[in-house]
């Protein structure tokens, strides 16, 4: 488990049924994560009475993926807390973020070094390499500046009911434009032929309540529908005078329509956050930076001096952010034959972003950032499946396009009486993205225990950018800056994508598996002009990536696990970094190689003892890195990027007193990270130093019938950083634009989150 700073790692205990009584018998196939193969999407991936069956087709999988259950789900997030926590149980799998684990606040994740989301880390060159989706639909943005998926737009963990993490692009059939370093799939409750559903309520340190539900209708003449929602808020962790607390909410529903020869389903989700992001933190005491502002009488603003949450009050600085996203979906299967099915996914998609920073700290030209982001999506994806003699073919295809519409006005009331209504600085842009993926795959079985997927992909973007600076212009305002240089252009590119896969059985329950695999992405924004101070040379080539990963897995009795290899390059990857020292953003041209081996591997699925460890050591570098301006690096390592991670666990569970106890206990320990510089726009030899976090998690389960229409009750306590360690989760070199002129070339820090203790209560329909 590659843990996340700031963020936790917990291996937090609850218990795993799989039934809806409790038995001195108590089994969970769920319980632990499967560390194998590819699982398919529908709901049967969810299904603890499916679990032979999962962990049958993971071990015949060629790729490298993980399948999450609902149990694990429960054990590893906190009440209110973010889904993405649960991701730290697959192998390659690293968090980081600022917020104390609320939902509301955003996270990166890594897979293999690679990531996607928000969360500092500058000088990374693929931003956007991990596709995330939601029940199968796409949520990254191809062309986001900065990412392509926030995690806030998945604020309430018990809407899901598992996730699928693939490393590397993997096969065709659950290829994205953006599975570059991996694909995430969040699956969400699905109706069922029974009704249930669950009330959870939660609250822990940092004043963080959390609310969610979910009901099930079961069965009602051939039509099921499952809705969820829920709320959570946080203050977060960081210590006053610093008050800018976070929340968000979620409601989502699915109805699905069984018939004969297939069924139907629709599904809406709707999100909504507010996020406010502190100040990055001195390490060190610098000259000037006091806590009442630059150049002002006061104490010295650092973690040194002021203490590592100390933060300076939102009337100095602050950021935040408030989204919404909206997302309506259809599927169809039909079963045209006794062997030829089909599946159709049709989805539309729609999101809005307002960014309001006011930075007082010290004097700017624009002090005073208004940002507003608006996407509209819409796409196709189809797939035929045939089964064969020795074989099975899938061919399919899907269709994309998104509208992007940027604005950016800056202003300083001090400066010129500037406003809204008449910004400093203006920036205005449209964005169209159009991608279009077609592909064959077809799983041999030649031998009986050896299957060998070939799968060959076409496909063709078409990126089209108009800068509509000049027109963004509030009436009658005459504003300093215009970023209005970067001329319209229109990109095209068209890449043949081939992949292969191996899995061959050893043993019973022992696989050896290998696949080769790869894929192309459009470049953020920015290459094509976005906020650019000039005019830009467009990328003749899409940023692309060749993976390839291999190793064995098994499972066997109580033991289950993986062990793998990987070597992927990124060529072609156009690096943005904004400097707010000088507001603009400097584009790099990389070259990246991510070397590494997971392990992972768990013991006991029944009770007593439970033993896990999962653990990473990685080379990331650079082998090319040219920057805008300056001399070319070579061999440069990755900043952020750990070069090892290791967590290991015990836990135990046991049947007293007609209720399933489960006690946990995790360490996990985080290598030193090189900086990124933004001074000289490079990544440097600089450190994050390592760190060790410990976590702890109790729960009991138990009947309940004091209550009609309860069955089952839980109980839950959890405790992150246990022994209260100071450490940073993340950190870079600033050229002086947050914190005034004297900070340029001071090491910056996020800190990660201090001791939180958290308790729930969930009660089952």
């Amino acid at each position: 488990m590659l843990l996340a700073p700031g963020t936790k790692n917990l291996l937090h205990s609850t218990c795993a049924l799989a039934a809806l009584t409790i038995s001195s018998n108590a089994y969970s196939d769920n319980n632990s994560p499967i560390n194998i193969g590819n699982v398919s999407q529908s709901s049967a991936e969810t299904s603890s009475t499916n679990a032979k069956k999962i962990v049958a087709r993971l071990l015949r999988s060629n790729t490298p993926s993980t399948y999450i259950s609902a149990a694990k789900i429960a054990n590893e997030v906190a009440p209110g807390g973010t889904i993405v926590d649960a991701l730290t149980v697959a192998p390659g799998v690293h968090i980081n973020g600022y917020g104390s684990g609320n939902g509301a606040a955003r996270y990166q994740i890594r897979i293999n070094g690679i990531q996607t989301g928000w969360a500092l880390s500058a000088g990374n060159p693929e931003k956007n390499g991990i596709a995330v989706s939601f029940d199968g639909v796409p949520m990254n943005n191809p062309l986001s500046n900065w990412d392509g998926w926030e995690s806030s737009e998945t604020p309430i963990s018990n809407i899901f009911s598992g996730i699928r993490v693939t490393q590397g692009p993997g096969n065709p059939d659950n290829r994205w434009y953006d599975s570059m370093g991996g694909t995430v799939n969040l699956i969400p409750q699905e109706p069922g032929k029974h009704m249930g559903g669950e009330v959870a309520l939660g609250y822990g340190s940092f004043s963080s309540p959390s609310a969610a539900a979910v009901f099930r209708t079961g069965d009602l003449s051939g039509w099921s529908t499952v809705f969820a929602a829920g709320y959570t808020r946080s203050n977060g962790f960081r210590s006053d005078p610093y008050y800018a607390p976070n929340e968000g909410a979620a409601f989502y529903m699915k109805t699905r329509k069984d018939f004969t020869g297939g069924h139907a389903s629709v599904g809406l989700y709707f999100s909504r956050t507010s996020e406010y992001r502190p100040m990055y933190i001195p390490v060190s005491p610098i000259p000037g930076v006091s806590v009442n502002g630059y150049q002002q009488p006061g104490p010295a603003y650092s973690e040194q001096t002021t203490g590592y949450t100390y933060t300076i009050p939102t009337s100095l600085y602050f950021k935040n952010d408030t989204a919404h996203m909206f997302l309506g979906y259809a599927k169809l299967h039909l079963r045209l034959a006794s062997n030829i099915h089909m599946d159709n996914l049709l989805w539309y998609r729609n999101g809005y972003r307002h960014h309001n920073r006011p930075n007082n700290y010290y004097f700017h030209l624009v002090n005073t950032e208004d940002f507003t982001n608006t996407t509209a999506t819409l796409g196709d994806k189809l797939v035929l499946s045939a089964a064969l003699p020795w074989n099975h073919l899938q061919v399919g295809g899907y269709i994309m396009d998104e509208r992007n519409h940027n604005t950016y006005l800056g202003y300083n009331p001090a400066v010129f009486a500037s406003s809204p209504a008449n910004p400093i600085f203006v920036a205005g842009y449209y964005d169209d993205w159009e991608g279009a993926n077609i592909f064959t795959q077809d799983t041999i079985t030649p031998l009986a225990g050896l299957h060998i997927t070939p799968g060959l992909a076409l496909m063709s973007y078409r990126v089209q950018f108009v800068n509509n600076s000049n027109a963004t212009i509030p009436v009658g305002a005459t504003p300093y800056i215009v970023r209005n240089l970067a001329a319209n252009n229109v990109s095209n590119y068209t890449k043949l994508i081939p992949s292969l896969g191996i899995n061959y059985r050893v043993l019973q329950g022992l696989h050896l598996f290998a696949t080769w695999s790869q894929n192309f992405q459009t470049p953020s924004a920015d290459a094509y002009g976005n906020y650019d101070q000039a005019t830009v040379v467009v990328p003749r080539n899409p940023t692309s990536i060749n993976s390839y990963i291999g190793g064995v897995k098994w499972d066997i009795g109580p033991w289950d696990g993986t062990v793998s290899a990987f070597h992927q390059h990124l060529t072609n990857a156009v690096l943005s970094s904004f400097i707010p020292s000088l507001l603009i953003t400097e584009l790099d041209q990389v070259s990246a190689i991510y070397n590494g081996v997971n392990f992972s591997a768990n013991y006991g699925k029944r009770l007593g003892v439970q033993l896990f460890t999962n653990d990473t050591l990685e080379h990331a570098y650079y082998p090319t890195y040219r920057p805008a301006s300056g001399m070319p690096l070579y061999g440069a390592r990755m900043p952020n990027v750990p070069t090892t991670s290791l967590s290991f666990g015990v836990g135990y569970r046991w049947y007293q007193i007609a209720a399933l106890w489960n006690a946990r206990l995790s360490d996990t320990y985080t290598s030193s990270t090189t900086l990124f510089s933004n001074i000289t726009n490079e990544p440097t030899n600089a450190q994050n130093p390592a760190y060790n976090i410990v976590d702890l998690g109790l729960s009991v389960t138990t009947a309940m019938h004091l209550v009609p229409g309860f069955h089952k009750i839980k109980f839950s306590l959890q405790i992150f950083n246990l022994f209260n360690r100071h450490y940073n989760s993340m950190a870079y070199i600033s050229s002086g634009g947050e914190l005034g002129p004297n900070s340029a070339g001071a090491v910056l820090a996020d800190p990660g989150a201090p001791r939180a203790v958290y308790g729930s209560l969930t009660a089952y329909l």
